[in-house]
């Protein structure tokens, strides 16, 4: 490993890698921060080099998403003045430091070792020898405020011979990204990328991904067309004019059936492990893709604030489910094992009823996630099954999204306005969509689910064996009991998910 050198400030270069180079820019952006990174794949580290507002506290991203200590991957910071002189700093904690005057230049290294967690691997930066994922927010220091404009910065990725960096942010003909906001950027790394566009339900996307896979790059772009449709068609309109999944194996040997997903902005990362049969393949990818797309929607697309996980995680993984139902990517009783999953995982859980979907929403890190994803998909079943059978299957769950996404889509129309607050505007849609008294309970409150007394009344028996649970469809059904389950997707008829 190569120490830091001073360079002049027309224009910086580093490590052989990844890097961001900083040279020459135009006086009419001299606000706005422009970043350069330069990766070392030999030794999965990062140097990154530029400037940013003039300021004597630097911080970095220590967690996210329950991951910790993300500040310790930050060493070596050096500050400079105008002149390209260092400014004297000290190291106040991990990934904090202060100087004894203001300076704008900067530069640091990062240490890229893939998480230790695997499933932790879509969330944070990281570098090996074949690939990388490069997230601007757990890598530059964080913005003074939590303004867009703050967010804004220019980067530059030097890659080893081989190498290509692909992403949606706009890349300018210097070769620099225009990074509207740091915080939804994404870069995928690699020496040997492919990637395939497709243009439909009016967005421009692009699949990103490297490795051997069972299915070949045309049938993913397919399913990921498939899921896009269902969702577009429910919402109504596109998320986004341009999208993308980057798709990669995990860095570390992991069991083939894990995967690890997030959707930042409109792109979505997932990483997998290999199933040699094809049609498993494509089975494992349906699973995380019909969610993390909706995800482009929900939360990603809309303009609220605050902790309503409840509803764009638990919610969505039930709304997802109904899509793979619809695309036959599952059968109804593979649905209805799905919701049995949940009620299983809700019950293992001696926490369950401890909080409100809300006040779990609020502790999602820190012991609520069984809440925020088992126990609001069973919520959402709960009032999709009451909106359908109340309006006789005339409305449902899918018009409160449509609503939702209508009435709060993406972007803010000023900066000065502040966004509104996501479990004031959902329980505003809940009211008018499925009365005050069938849900407030649900949601703001603590109860106990008793799945097998809720679920009675819709023609579906609940029984349990052992720690397992089985949902079935009654022998003898009412008129209304048959519609409203076929409208959810039940057939007489079991239906094979497709190869």
């Amino acid at each position: 490993m190569s120490t830091l050198e001073r360079r002049s400030r027309r224009c910086a270069t580093v490590l052989g890698g990844v890097a961001i180079i900083v040279c020459a820019w135009s006086h009419s952006r001299a606000q706005q921060p422009r970043i350069t990174i330069e990766v070392s794949p030999d030794s999965g580290r990062a140097v990154i080099d530029g400037t940013g507002t003039p300021g004597t506290r630097w911080s970095f991203r220590d967690s996210y998403a329950g991951i910790l200590g993300l500040g310790n991957r930050i060493e070596r910071f050096v500050l400079l003045d105008d002149q390209g002189n260092e400014i004297s700093t000290r190291t106040i904690a991990p990934g904090q430091f202060e100087s004894a005057k203001p300076g704008a230049r900067f530069r640091y290294e990062v240490n890229l070792k893939p998480p230790s967690k695997t499933l932790d691997s879509a969330r944070v930066s990281w570098l090996t020898l074949e690939r990388g994922l490069i997230l601007p927010a757990d890598l530059l220091p964080l913005a003074a405020s939590n303004d867009a404009q703050q967010k804004a910065v220019l980067i530059r990725f030097k890659a080893p011979a081989g190498w290509t960096v692909q992403s949606i942010e706009p890349k300018g003909s210097d070769g620099a990204y225009a990074v509207s906001d740091a915080d939804r950027a994404v870069f995928a790394l690699g020496r040997n990328l492919r990637v395939s566009r497709m243009t439909d339900s009016g967005m421009n996307f692009s699949l990103v991904l490297d490795s051997g896979w069972a299915f070949t790059d045309d049938e993913a772009l397919k399913m990921v067309g498939e899921v896009l449709k269902a969702h577009r068609q429910m919402f109504g309109a596109a998320p986004a004019s341009e999208g993308s999944l980057i798709l990669f194996p995990f860095a570390f040997a992991a069991s083939p059936s894990d995967w690890s997903a997030e959707t930042r902005g409109a792109t979505v990362t997932l990483l997998s492990g290999k199933l040699p049969s094809k049609t498993g393949a494509l089975a494992q990818l349906s699973t995380p893709l019909t969610h993390e797309l909706f995800h482009l929607w929900v939360p990603n697309g809309l303009a609220l604030e605050g902790d309503y996980d409840w509803f764009y995680e638990g919610f969505t993984v039930y709304q997802a489910a109904l899509v793979a139902v619809s695309l036959g990517q599952l059968t109804f009783p593979e649905f209805l094992n799905s919701i049995a999953r949940a009620y299983d995982a809700y019950l293992s859980d001696n926490e369950r009823d401890r909080w409100s979907l809300i006040e779990a929403s609020q502790r999602r890190w820190t012991g609520g996630a069984r809440s925020v994803y088992s126990k609001s998909m069973l919520v959402a079943f709960l009032i999709d099954l009451k909106l359908r059978r109340e309006s006789h299957s005339k409305h449902s769950l899918e018009d409160v999204y449509r609503k939702l996404f209508g009435q709060n889509r993406m972007p803010v129309k000023s900066s000065s306005v502040k966004a509104p607050d996501g479990n004031e505007t959902l329980m505003n849609l809940l009211a008018v969509n499925a009365s005050p008294d069938g849900f407030k309970s649900l949601v703001n409150e603590k109860f106990v689910i008793d799945l097998p007394r809720e679920l009675a009344g819709y023609g579906l028996t609940v029984e349990n064996f052992g720690l397992r649970t089985r949902i079935s469809v009654n022998d003898k059904l009412s008129k209304q009991q048959r519609d409203l389950l076929r409208d959810l997707g039940y057939n007489d008829v079991v239906r094979l998910p497709r190869h």
